[in-house]
C-alpha cells in the first residue's frame, strides 16, 4: 500500500475547473477527453508542416536516386567550383536526414501527451521528451519502453536514422576502367617497302652489310641466351596498348639434327692402340679425331641440306656442323644444319604497364626464289594476309621485296663468321679458330646450344631491320584508365525504408491523435498547467495551443520563489 501510495499519476486538468476541484481532480474520463478534443486547427496546431517536411524527405530521396541511375557506369562528372558527386549528395543525404527528423520529433512529441491521456507516471514527461529531442534520448525510450508501443517505432528510426549518411556513401563505388585515350600508339615494323640494306665490298658481289647490321649479327651471336632479347621500338604513352594482328618482314632460322646420317670410319695409327674416327655426312662434309687430337667442332656453309626443305625457300645461307662433347672411345659426336632466311611473320602484340609482350603467331612464308636467283630480288608472300588488322583473301597486298644486294651482303657477311674449328689438347686447353665458332659450340656443340645462336642470330637481325633500317610503323589502340560511378543499389534499402516509416509514422500518429489537441512539442501546454495568475486580473483559458499562443503573447511572467517552491506567476496585460 504505501509503494501505491507513492506514484504519481499525471493527467489532463481542465484549467477552468475552480482550483479547489483541481485538487480534487482524476485522471480524465472519456468524455472529458472527449471535450479537450476541441481544437481551433490553426496552422500552427495541424500537420502542415511535418506533411510538408515527408515531401521534402521524399524529394530528397528521390533527388538521391535519379542522381545516380544518371551517373551509374558513367565517368565522374567534371562540374564546375570543384562540386564533386558525393558533395551533392551529401548535400542531399542531409536534407532528407532533417527532413525526416522534424515530423518524427513532432509526432514523439504530440504522443507525448497522449501518453498521459490516460495517466502514467510523471518521470515519463521527461523521458519522452528527451527523445523528441535526438537519436541519444530516442535510445534511452527503446531500452525503456517494450516494443507495441508507437513511441517506439518512431525511436527506433531516429536511432537507426544515424546511419543513414554512411549507408549513401557505401552507395557510390569509384572503379577504374579502361577507356581509348586520343594518343596514338605505334610499333616498328619492316611493310612490304622495298627492303634494302647493303654496302660496297672489296670488289663486284662482295657487298657487305653496314656496320650497324654487322653489330646486331655480332650481338645475336654472343648473346648470352639467359639475356632478354632486344625489343623492337614501340609508342605506347600511356603504357597500355594493344595492337591488332599485323606482319611484318624479318629473319627466320630452322636447325635439324643429322646425327643419324653421319658414317663413322675408324682407323688405327700403325702398331699402335689408339685409334682415328672419321666421320662423314652424304653431302661430302666429314670431321675426324682421335685420342691424341681431340677435334670439338667443325663448321662450314654453303653445302646442300641434308632434312631442311629449302625448296621456295628465301634462303640467306645454309651451316652444317659436326661437334664431339670431349673425351671418349669413341667420342660423342653429333651432326647439326641450319639455315637462315627471310620470312614474313605474323604478330600479336600488347603493351601492358609499360612492358611490350609481342608474340609470334606465324612465320609461313612462299616466295618465288630458286637455288640460282642469282642477283634478281626476292618476294615474300605470306601463308595469310593481314591489311590493318584484316585478313585478307587477296595476297597481292602483302608481298614483301627483298633487294637483291641485301641478301648477297647478308650471306657475304655472315659465311665468314659461321666457318670455324675447335680442338682439345691432351692439356685440355681448347683452341678455337675463331671466337664464332666457340659461340656457336657453346657446351657441347650440339642441336640445343648450336639452334640457340641462330635464333638469336634470327631475332637480332629482325629488331635491327625494323628499328633501324625500315622506317614503317604500324598504328594501334591506346589505353588509359578513367574514374567511373558504380552504384551499388543494394545499400539504399536502408534509406528507402526510413523514409517509408517516417511517412507511416507521422501518418499512424495522425490518425492516433486526430481526437485531441495538437501541441507536439510546445512548452506552453506544461506552462499553462500550473500557471498562477494574480488575482486582480482574470485570465480566460483556452486548451488550444493556438488559444495558448495568444494568451502568452498578452501576459508577463516571472518566476517566484515561496516558501512553497518555485512557480510561475503570469499578469496578463
Amino acid at each position: 500500500m504505501e509503494h501505491a501510495k507513492d506514484e504519481y499519476r499525471l493527467s489532463y486538468v481542465r484549467m477552468d475547473d475552480p482550483p479547489e476541484h483541481q485538487m480534487q481532480r482524476q485522471p480524465l474520463s472519456a468524455s472529458d477527453q472527449v471535450i479537450l478534443s476541441q481544437g481551433s486547427g490553426s496552422l500552427g496546431s495541424s500537420w502542415i508542416w511535418e506533411i510538408l517536411s515527408c515531401a521534402i524527405a521524399v524529394a530528397s530521396l528521390a533527388g538521391i536516386i535519379v542522381v545516380l541511375y544518371m551517373y551509374n557506369g558513367k565517368s565522374m562528372p567534371d562540374w564546375p567550383y570543384g562540386i564533386t558527386l558525393n558533395a551533392v549528395i551529401s548535400l542531399l543525404t542531409t536534407l532528407m536526414k532533417a527532413a525526416m527528423a522534424f515530423p518524427i520529433t513532432e509526432a514523439l512529441s504530440q504522443l507525448k501527451w497522449s501518453w498521459f491521456s490516460r495517466g502514467n507516471k510523471l518521470s515519463d514527461l521527461a523521458l519522452l521528451d528527451a527523445a523528441s529531442r535526438g537519436a541519444f534520448g530516442a535510445a534511452l525510450v527503446l531500452f525503456r519502453f517494450i516494443p507495441r508501443y508507437l513511441v517506439t517505432i518512431g525511436c527506433l528510426v531516429l536511432v537507426v536514422a544515424a546511419a543513414i549518411a554512411p549507408f549513401v556513401q557505401q552507395v557510390i563505388a569509384i572503379n577504374l576502367r579502361p577507356v581509348h585515350s586520343s594518343n596514338s600508339s605505334s610499333i616498328q615494323i619492316c611493310n612490304t617497302s622495298m627492303y634494302t640494306d647493303y654496302g660496297e665490298g672489296a670488289g663486284p658481289g662482295l657487298n657487305q652489310v653496314p656496320l650497324s647490321t654487322l653489330a646486331s649479327i655480332y650481338t645475336g651471336i654472343f648473346q648470352d641466351p639467359s639475356a632478354s632479347s632486344p625489343s623492337v621500338t614501340t609508342t605506347c604513352p600511356t603504357g597500355n596498348c594493344t595492337f591488332v594482328p599485323y606482319q611484318s618482314l624479318g629473319f627466320c632460322s630452322r636447325c635439324a639434327n643429322i646425327t643419324d646420317q653421319l658414317t663413322l670410319n675408324k682407323t688405327s695409327l700403325g702398331l699402335s692402340t689408339i685409334e682415328n674416327y672419321d666421320y662423314r655426312l652424304p653431302n661430302g662434309f666429314s670431321f675426324s679425331t682421335s685420342q691424341t687430337g681431340m677435334y670439338l667442332l667443325n663448321s662450314t656453309n654453303g653445302l646442300p641440306l641434308l632434312k631442311i626443305d629449302t625448296k621456295n625457300l628465301p634462303l640467306i645461307m645454309n651451316f652444317t656442323a659436326i661437334s664431339a662433347s670431349g673425351y671418349g672411345v669413341p667420342p660423342q659426336v653429333s651432326a647439326t644444319e641450319c639455315a637462315l632466311y627471310f620470312c614474313v611473320d605474323t604478330y600479336e602484340a600488347t603493351v601492358k604497364d609499360g612492358k611490350l609482350n609481342e608474340r609470334v603467331v606465324s612465320s609461313a612464308t612462299s616466295t618465288n626464289m630458286t637455288t640460282d636467283a642469282g642477283l634478281d630480288n626476292i618476294y615474300l608472300t605470306p601463308d595469310t594476309c593481314y591489311v590493318n588488322g584484316t585478313q585478307r583473301d587477296d595476297k597481292s597486298e602483302c608481298t614483301y621485296p627483298v633487294n637483291a644486294f641485301s641478301r648477297l651482303a647478308m650471306s657475304n657477311s655472315l659465311r665468314p663468321l659461321l666457318n670455324g674449328t675447335g680442338q682439345l689438347y691432351m692439356s685440355n686447353r681448347p683452341y678455337w679458330s675463331t671466337d664464332t665458332a666457340k659461340a656457336l659450340y657453346g657446351v657441347q656443340g650440339n642441336l640445343t646450344d648450336i639452334s640457340t645462336v641462330f635464333t638469336s642470330l634470327a631475332t637480332s637481325l629482325t629488331m635491327h631491320a625494323r628499328n633501324q633500317v625500315c622506317s614503317a610503323s604500324v598504328r594501334g589502340m591506346t589505353w588509359t584508365v578513367e574514374s567511373f560511378v558504380n552504384v551499388r543499389w543494394p545499400w539504399m534499402i536502408l534509406p528507402i525504408a526510413l523514409v517509408g516509416m517516417t511517412i507511416i509514422f507521422l501518418a499512424v500518429t495522425m490518425i492516433k491523435t486526430r481526437n485531441q489537441y495538437i501541441w507536439k512539442s510546445s512548452p506552453l501546454a506544461l506552462l499553462f498547467s500550473d500557471l498562477a495568475v494574480d488575482g486582480h486580473h482574470t485570465l480566460e483559458r483556452n486548451p488550444s495551443l493556438s488559444g495558448m499562443e495568444d494568451v502568452s503573447k498578452k501576459m508577463k511572467v516571472w518566476l517566484e520563489i515561496t516558501s512553497t517552491g518555485v512557480k510561475l506567476k503570469g499578469i496578463p496585460r
